[in-house]
């Protein structure tokens, strides 16, 4: 079923209402400052009457002079203040994009992300996208400040002369009119273009992450020639998108000028008959050269929002079940580390189905159960579900049938349950951030050295760690570019034990280490039997260890 997006204004203050003081601070300036333009243009009207003699006596013009340029620096102060809408703003960039991360962390069950993409796609929406979408909201606050300058000003020039001050009105109705039936295409040039600018990115962020294939493939002139291919494509679209929003700005500004000639036309003959006096026309000049730019502000806010409406809909499939509801979602609290609870006595697996859309391989109607501290081991020839038993046992992707038990507790959310230090889980090809390996291995925990020393023995990784330069202090390079391959899942396996985990699930995760290391990996993991070990291997060596051996064949347990 497909989720309507909800207007985008509405979502735009549910996002804002994070920042509500900050937001409501910046609209208070705004028609503080557009009043004080209406204050500004009344003492000009006064001050132009007492030069010409028409105003009755008063105020001097230097009284005059003098309250007209406190309002001007009141008026600059206030201008100055509405910088808080950058900290806004910027807060809100930065909630929008936690709150995507944090959906792209889900690992399974109902709050997962939406459909899967490259990441380079996901990142242009990261970026773009949720500039996109900022952008009304950044065009709007000025709008409402322009709207009740508006309105003030409007009332004011209807009182002095109602056929003067509806010539302004008109470029309004015109843009507005020309808006509406640009919208469609508008919508239609931005979304092209956003999934043309995706596409570049996505194939930069595919070539970043496998320079060494293409280099022994000798694949780089292809890849070139496509990314020419997309780049020519992405400038097209971007062509016709910033053509149709060019031409929409420039009716709007062509409109200013037709406005401010209606205005000094009609004003010329009122003037003759002496209905209009210098102060009138003072004054009209100093609303008129302010309020014909709100046609441009509204035509550019028209815009802004079919563009921040393509956005919504980029954004929001990479958010569970397309909702929005998690894209204005607020700063999570901070939490603790979930406890274990009980040690893992058994854990059983009943009828488990779970099969990829479209392909229809996976895994059928699986049961199996281990007890605590023991070894059991899944083979299988290539192809056979032995990965997507392990992820759908662990929530990482979605089951169509079949239940999971802890310790006789049936586990509604795998997704939810199955995290440090209650299981953990090394794929296989882990992936390491180009940090220290310390940090690699930590992940934000506390830096317990001796639970940091425990694991890296367990893994076999200690010789690794005093042969490179810096020790764990060493920075790996991007996915652990500066290591081998065992090194690398050595490490990951290093990063799961630090956790301490009651289950330690591995796919296939010795395929990179020779007989030697390999044989030190089991026994040092079988030698602390606090934790089940949940593995994935065809090695006959580590099969000949297993307490129980589980094969599967074309998604089924062989019997």
């Amino acid at each position: 079923m497909t989720i309507r997006p909800e207007p985008t204004w509405r979502l735009t203050l549910r996002v804002a209402r994070h920042r509500m003081g900050l937001f409501s601070a910046t609209v208070a300036l705004l028609v503080a400052a557009n009043g004080l333009v209406l204050v500004i243009g009344r003492l000009l009207q006064q001050l132009f009457d007492t030069l010409s003699g028409a105003a009755p006596a008063g105020l001097g013009a230097y009284e005059l002079i003098a309250i007209l340029v406190a309002a001007e620096a009141a008026r600059m102060a206030v201008v100055w203040g509405g910088m808080v809408w950058s900290r806004c703003m910027e807060s809100m960039r930065g909630l929008l994009r936690l709150n995507l991360l944090r959906a792209q962390l889900r690992s399974g069950g109902p709050r997962a992300p939406g459909r899967p993409m490259s990441s380079g796609d996901a990142v242009s929406r990261f970026r773009d996208d949720v500039d996109d979408f900022l952008g009304f909201a950044d065009t709007g606050v000025y709008v409402v400040g322009k709207i009740a300058f508006a309105v003030g000003s409007m009332a004011i020039m209807l009182s002095v002369d109602p056929l003067v001050a509806l010539a302004v009105v008109l470029p309004l109705t015109a843009m507005a009119i020309v808006a509406r039936i640009a919208g469609g295409r508008i919508r239609a040039h931005r979304t092209a273009y956003r999934q043309a600018s995706a596409a570049v990115t996505a194939l930069l962020g595919e070539v970043f992450g496998a320079v060494l294939a293409l280099k022994t493939a000798r694949a780089g002139g292809e890849v070139l020639s496509r990314l020419a291919v997309l780049n020519e494509r992405r400038r097209e679209a971007g062509l016709r998108d910033q053509l149709v929003t060019a031409s929409l700005s420039a009716f709007n500004r062509t409109t200013v000028d037709v406005s401010v000639g209606l205005v000094l036309l009609l004003a010329v003959p009122a003037m003759r008959r002496g209905d209009f006096t210098v102060g009138d026309l003072a004054l009209f000049a100093s609303y008129a050269t302010k309020l014909v730019y709100l046609p441009q502000y509204g035509g550019r806010l028209l815009v802004r929002h079919r563009q921040s409406g393509v956005a919504v809909e980029r954004l929001c499939a990479l958010l569970p079940a397309g909702s929005p509801a998690a894209l204005a979602a607020g700063r999570p609290p901070a939490t603790a580390t979930p406890a274990a609870g009980d040690p893992l006595r058994s854990l059983r697996v009943c009828g488990l189905t779970s099969v990829h859309p479209g392909s229809g391989r996976g895994v059928h109607d699986v049961d199996l159960s281990l007890a605590g501290g023991t070894f059991t081991v899944v083979t299988g020839p290539a192809g056979a579900g032995k990965t997507t038993l392990l992820r759908a046992l662990l929530g990482l992707v979605p089951a169509q049938a079949g239940s999971v038990w802890w310790n006789g507790e049936p586990v509604d959310d795998p997704a939810a349950f199955f995290v440090p230090p209650r299981s953990a889980y090394v794929p296989q090809v882990p992936r390491l951030f180009s940090e220290s390996l310390r940090d690699n291995l930590l992940l934000g925990l506390d830096r317990d050295g001796a639970r940091l020393t425990a694991a890296i023995r367990s893994a076999v990784l200690e010789d690794d760690v005093a042969s490179i330069p810096d020790g764990l202090d060493t920075r790996v390079g991007a996915r652990g570019v500066r290591l081998s391959g065992g090194q690398v899942q050595r490490a990951a396996i290093a990063r799961a034990l630090v956790r301490r985990p009651r289950l330690l699930v591995l796919d296939d995760v010795s395929s990179a280490l020779d007989v030697e290391t390999e044989k030190r990996l089991w026994d040092r993991l079988l030698s602390d039997r606090r934790a089940a070990l949940l593995v994935v291997s065809n090695r006959p060596a580590t099969i000949a260890r297993a307490d129980q051996v589980i094969e599967l064949d074309h998604g089924r347990i062989r019997r």
